[in-house]
């Protein structure tokens, strides 16, 4: 999955496709590290008849997506980590999302009497099949079938989450402990809750609640010596997957990584700029000296990202 000379990017537009799985599972030969990154948000498959029944064009829909961010991260493999991308676009169904936080105003028919129609994400229009995206741009022209939600669910959401789990508890198995990172993208601009420009780096650790300091301290520290600017959940603290699956005190750890994507593509065109290469190697070495820190591991594993 590293990029190679030969190693071209999917053009904006070319991306409609069915989706074949609900994930991809990249593995190294031997897990060597108590380690595991997920891209949830990274899904770059647009089924036709999503697509064609949005009130939006194409790239209207992806100005949610991650873009190339499991690519950016695709060396973790190399370093002895497994790496567990969504197949799915975000705009079609969010993993970083409760089960069921739907909000009733978008479907055709009565939803569970379970589902959460009122959290915040759900108010905001982003719950687990979104109204939005990007600022406030209404996805679909009309209700859709509440059957096409929880088809959704149960084909691409619980086979996600069954998987990541799977991850997490082998992992902490075998190791006595497990460090989940969970890799996202943010647009560039902006400004977070105190009106101060957004870092190139928020890692997000529930304000101390999902992860332990030494964890969110060695991957401050490795992104700072690269030279970028890290601020912490101000304005992303994590979301369902960080606070669902980290539990310090039991031993796993789970820590949000938002990249500002102003360092790799063109926001506009959702295209790679110059900057990508260079902040994949940023990110590899980054992960190399965090994954060694957090095995107790020597120096020595820096040199892997080279």
């Amino acid at each position: 999955m590293t990029l190679t000379a030969g190693f071209s990017f999917p053009r904006p537009d070319d991306v409609i496709a069915e989706i074949e799985r609900p994930f991809t599972l990249h593995q190294p030969a031997l897990q060597v590290v108590p380690v595991i990154v997920d891209v949830p948000h990274a899904g770059r498959r647009y089924p036709r008849a999503f697509v064609e029944g949005s009130r939006l064009p194409l790239r209207a829909l992806r100005r949610s997506e991650d873009a190339y961010v499991d690519l950016l991260f695709s060396h973790a493999v190399a370093l002895g980590a497994p790496l567990l991308v969504a197949e799915f676009p975000r705009a079609f169904l969010d993993a970083n999302r409760e089960p069921y936080e739907l909000d009733p105003r978008m479907f055709e028919g009565r939803l569970p009497g379970f589902a959460n129609t009122r959290s915040l994400r759900v108010a905001g229009g982003l719950g687990t099949i979104p109204r939005i995206v990007g600022e406030s741009y209404e996805i679909y022209s009309g209700r859709i079938p509440v059957e096409s939600a929880l088809s959704r669910i149960e084909a691409l959401y619980r086979p996600y989450h069954a998987g990541l789990r799977h991850l997490v508890n082998r992992t902490q198995a075998s190791f006595g402990s497990c460090i989940l990172v969970d890799a996202h993208s943010m647009p560039s601009t902006g400004l977070d809750r105190d009106g101060v420009a957004k870092a190139d780096i928020i890692l997000g650790d529930r304000f101390g609640t999902s992860a332990a300091s030494f964890v969110v301290d060695a991957a401050e520290e490795a992104f700072a010596r690269a030279g970028l600017t890290v601020t912490r959940n101000r304005p992303y603290a994590g979301g369902f997957i960080t606070e669902h699956y980290g539990a310090p005190g039991s031993g796993v750890h789970a820590l949000q990584i938002e990249i500002s994507r102003g360092l790799y593509m063109n926001e506009a065109t959702l295209e790679p700029s110059s900057g990508f290469h260079a902040l994949q190697q940023v990110i590899s070495a980054a992960m190399a000296e965090c994954f060694a820190r957090w095995s107790g591991w020597s120096d020595d594993w820096r040199q892997a990202a080279e």
